[in-house]
């Protein structure tokens, strides 16, 4: 219990169990759900929700076990059953997806008349002194990078192969680095929701030696998802690759410099065409020195605090299934300000080719 009075409960559940999940709400009785476990467990603890009348927010999309793919179609199917409950579920408010989103319905909302083009870029400038680790969970992590990329554009996705397309970018607090074209999940909902888009691209840095390990995995099987025997048991070689690779938990005190996350925007004012970026710096080290996490845990914890505190005040409360961008951006941003991840607006920032 803290000088404020609050008292933390701990619980174990197993949150592919709905019918257990179930159980666990009945006895706590929460207003709201925070979702941090794995993609693989949003349905289930979606369906808990609604069986217990309670708020859903989470901070990635569904993706099933058995398939490298993740898409909001499954959760967005829930759309009326949440509606129907009286409830609202938030889909994906970390930083990305989540902190992007809310980028791009601000500047829509105080800076275009319509946004033509978005380019997400997402540059971990962090060192942690290992040849080969991941920062946030390394199964998720690795399906994410060793899948085909793909960008929206006119209406339509257009498929790349997996790290095809590379730019380079000079990042405030991190300098020039190289970044890759990933799908990612925001440049679905932002495809429908933000009028006038025509193209949206989501680039991310990564270093030469992270490269070249995962090419080396990938070429003797260590990230397939395909169960395969050994010793007489079965076992999915990326599952026991997690457990060989160091746990991102513990790369906090180890990690130095900083992130560098943001959006490109291109669009029209006045009839005018015009460009605008909104971004934020984010340091490994005054991130564990605060909260004990490195910057990438603080950058998805802080966003997911943000988008629960306002469904539980009703600023963001509303019945249905919806992403970040579909509500009010001010008060997001203001908070983001306000919680230790100020954002920096560019007007004439440098465009990617």
């Amino acid at each position: 219990m803290d000088g404020q009075g609050t008292i933390i409960h701990t619980a174990q559940v197993d949150a592919d169990d709905t019918e257990a999940l179930i159980a666990l709400m009945n006895e706590f009785q929460p207003d709201l759900c925070l979702n941090l476990a794995l993609p693989y467990q949003d349905l289930t603890i979606m369906d808990a929700c609604l069986a217990t009348k309670t708020h859903y927010v989470d901070t990635a999309n569904y993706e099933p076990k058995d398939v490298a793919k993740f898409e909001y179609s499954w959760q967005w199917a829930y759309r009326e059953k949440f509606k129907e409950a009286g409830l609202t579920a938030l889909l994906g408010t970390g930083f990305d997806p989540g902190v992007t989103g809310v980028f791009s319905a601000y500047a829509l909302k105080h800076q275009f008349d319509e946004i033509n083009f978005i380019d997400i870029l997402d540059c971990n400038g962090g060192d942690h002194g290992y040849p080969f680790a991941t920062n946030f969970n390394p199964e998720i992590n690795i399906r994410e990078v060793s899948a085909k990329g793909s960008y929206w554009e006119n209406g339509a996705w257009i498929e790349t192969e997996p790290m095809e397309i590379k730019r380079e970018y000079s990042f405030e607090g991190v300098g020039q680095k190289d970044m890759y074209l990933l799908h990612h999940e925001e440049l679905e909902s932002l495809g429908l929701n933000m009028p006038g888009i025509k193209r949206i691209r989501f680039f991310m840095t990564f270093g030469q030696s992270y490269l070249t390990h995962l090419k080396v995995l990938e070429n003797v099987g260590m990230t397939s998802i395909e169960p395969i025997m050994f010793e007489g048991r079965e076992i999915i070689p990326i599952q026991f690759l997690k457990e060989l690779l160091p746990d991102p938990a513990s790369l906090g005190p180890r990690t130095k410099g900083k992130t560098n996350i943001g959006c490109i925007f291109v669009g029209k004012k006045n009839g005018i065409e015009k460009t605008y970026r909104l971004y934020n710096i984010c340091d490994h080290e005054k991130a564990y020195a605060e909260v004990g996490s490195q910057a990438i845990s603080y950058t998805t914890g802080v966003p997911a605090m943000i988008g629960a505190a306002l469904v539980l005040t009703g600023q963001w409360k509303k019945p249905g299934v919806y992403n970040v961008e579909e509500f009010d951006p001010d008060p997001y941003m203001d908070m983001l300000n306000k919680w230790g991840l100020p954002w920096v607006e560019d007007f004439e920032p440098t465009l990617v080719d």
